[in-house]
């Protein structure tokens, strides 16, 4: 799916932005957030649209919008079901997603929706439980905003200019898989800082 798509985008440039703003706002999604490999995704169109030498200022802009759209949709969809949503497909085959995500929310407040878009699973369930749970919904938009900029320059600009400074035929190559190891493994690491941390204030 993913080399069909890169291999789409590479003979059809124009549609670059459209795919960051798209897999930005299916990631943070609830529910379809589980199921689409965002990270990844997200990854290889900024290596491409480095390699393209596409404009970065849109591109990043593109997937903040995403980002921003997507968590405000899942705010929106917990405000109107509220009570009734864990009671709905697929929150109800599924009830720890919800569980967890509220969890999360109760422990850290706001501050959850600020950096739980970096913490693994639970991420696309945080904004759908504080609409939920009735978080006002200016200081939501307020840190899901803040929070999208930080997303779309932490994933996004470093693999943009791996993809301005390589050879895209070579990426398979050592030096390519090295490149594209360290950058998962820093992902990895601010994920695992930023749990850990939450772990430790709720201590």
């Amino acid at each position: 799916m993913l080399d069909s798509l890169l291999t789409y985008l590479n003979q059809n440039p124009e549609y670059i932005f459209v795919a960051a703003f798209a897999v930005a706002l299916c990631e943070s999604l609830a529910v379809i957030g589980v199921i689409v490999p965002g990270v990844g995704m997200i990854t290889a169109i900024a290596i491409l649209a480095g390699n393209l030498q596409l404009s970065i200022d849109v591109l990043v802009l593109s997937a903040i919008a995403g980002a921003f759209i997507g968590d405000a949709l899942s705010y929106y969809l917990g405000r109107f079901f509220q009570p009734h949503l864990p009671h709905v497909w697929p929150f109800k085959q599924h009830p720890h997603w919800i569980e967890s995500g509220t969890s999360f929310f109760q422990r850290h407040g706001g501050k959850s929706i600020f950096f739980g878009r970096f913490i693994g699973p639970i991420r696309p369930f945080i904004p759908l439980v504080a609409g939920m749970l009735s978080m006002k919904q200016k200081p939501f938009l307020v840190l899901n905003f803040a929070s999208a900029i930080l997303w779309g320059m932490v994933y996004l600009m470093p693999a943009y200019y791996l993809g301005e400074s390589i050879n895209l035929n070579h990426l398979f190559s050592w030096q390519g898989i090295l490149a594209l190891t360290s950058i998962s493994l820093v992902a990895i690491f601010i994920s695992y800082r930023l749990k850990h941390t939450s772990s430790k204030q709720h201590k």
